[in-house]
C-alpha cells in the first residue's frame, strides 16, 4: 500500500465551509477511488494547515493522484498545496 500526504495552506478558507467541504465532498469522493484503502483529513485552522492522507493499494494509483497536488496549486478557494508526497505504508495499527 502507498499513501499520498498532503499539506495545505487554508489559512484564507472559512474553517465551517472547509470541515464541510472535507466531510461532504472530498471524503466522499476519495472513497470512489480504485484501489481505495483509507483516507484521513486533519487541520489547525488556528494556523492555516491541514493535512491529508489517503492510502491506495498501489504506488501507481497514488502518484496518478499526487500530479493533480502540486505545490502552489489551490484546489479549492483559499486553500492551497504547501507540500505533497508518496509513501510506503510500512505499517499499519
Amino acid at each position: 500500500m502507498y499513501a499520498l500526504v498532503v499539506e495545505v495552506d487554508n489559512r484564507e478558507e472559512d474553517p465551517e465551509e472547509g470541515r464541510r467541504g472535507l466531510r461532504e465532498e472530498l471524503a466522499p469522493a476519495m472513497r470512489q477511488l480504485a484501489g481505495f484503502v483509507s483516507a484521513t483529513f486533519m487541520t489547525a485552522q488556528e494556523r492555516g494547515v491541514g493535512i491529508g492522507v489517503v492510502v491506495l493499494e498501489t504506488r501507481e494509483g497514488v502518484e496518478r493522484h499526487a500530479a493533480g497536488f502540486v505545490p502552489g496549486a489551490e484546489i479549492r478557494p483559499g486553500v492551497r498545496v504547501t507540500r505533497t508526497e508518496v509513501l510506503e505504508v510500512a505499517a499499519r495499527a
